[in-house]
């Protein structure tokens, strides 16, 4: 990103039968910054499926042998709170099990990516949202000779299951202890507390646009949330 030393990602989701796609850049791969993605494609696909199929990255996967897959269970807690679609994890360096979406990963990097220019997230974002919309569920497919937005909505969309509105804790959270200066950190940027909290252990909650410190259940700070490097927010 202009100014922002910091490598962007891209969540990338799509439905098996239609096609339909789902994009969303990011500045993080952390559980919390996963799981509002998730939040946000689940919302965007208006339902969840039966079951989903996922890469072995670590906040979904912790190990994946020939003999046991082991989950992460704050992902597990999080698909229960969504309604119970089941988890399925790819075999390690088998990228033709997710072929689904091996192909769009490619195809973004072919017809969205080169070239662009942007601000900002945001920016990026916005672009982003618009190509998907208007040129990638809006196309003929080419391995289904159809339009993923019209099977979607005309065939797919009516079998989704309907999303559970439990409420799920989705922040990147952090135990740390404040330092000399009333000190904390998040994501490589350090923010302040009172000063009468030095040595104290707190716990340091972030999503994508606040930072918040508690010491116990009580509120001892609140920032709006760095996406910089090395940055110190008072």
């Amino acid at each position: 990103l202009p100014g922002v030393a910091r490598r962007v990602s891209a969540f990338v989701a799509v439905l098996c039968y239609s096609r339909y796609l789902y994009i969303e850049f990011t500045l993080s791969q952390s559980m919390g910054t996963f799981l509002r993605c998730m939040d946000r494609c689940l919302k965007f696909f208006g339902g969840s499926t039966a079951a989903d199929i996922f890469d072995n990255m670590k906040t979904v996967v912790l190990s994946h042998t020939a003999h046991a897959t082991v989950f992460n269970p704050r992902f597990i807690e999080y698909t229960r709170a969504r309604g119970g679609f089941a988890v399925l994890a790819c075999n390690v360096r088998r990228g033709n099990e997710k072929g689904r979406v091996e192909r769009p990963i490619g195809y973004v990097r072919l017809r969205f990516w080169p070239g662009r220019r942007f601000s900002d997230l945001l920016d990026l974002n916005t672009q982003a949202a618009a190509w998907r919309d208007d040129f990638a569920n809006g196309r003929v497919h080419e391995v289904t000779g159809k339009v993923p937005s019209l099977v979607f909505r005309h065939e797919e969309k009516r079998l989704l299951k309907p999303l559970s509105d439990t409420p799920f804790n989705t922040d990147d959270t952090n135990g740390d202890t404040v330092t000399k200066m009333f000190r904390v950190t998040l994501d490589r940027n350090k923010y302040s507390v009172p000063w009468r909290l030095v040595s104290q252990s707190v716990v340091v909650r972030g999503n994508d646009d606040t930072v918040s410190v508690f010491l116990g259940t009580k509120q001892v700070a609140f920032h709006r949330r760095s996406w910089g490097v090395g940055e110190d927010i008072e």
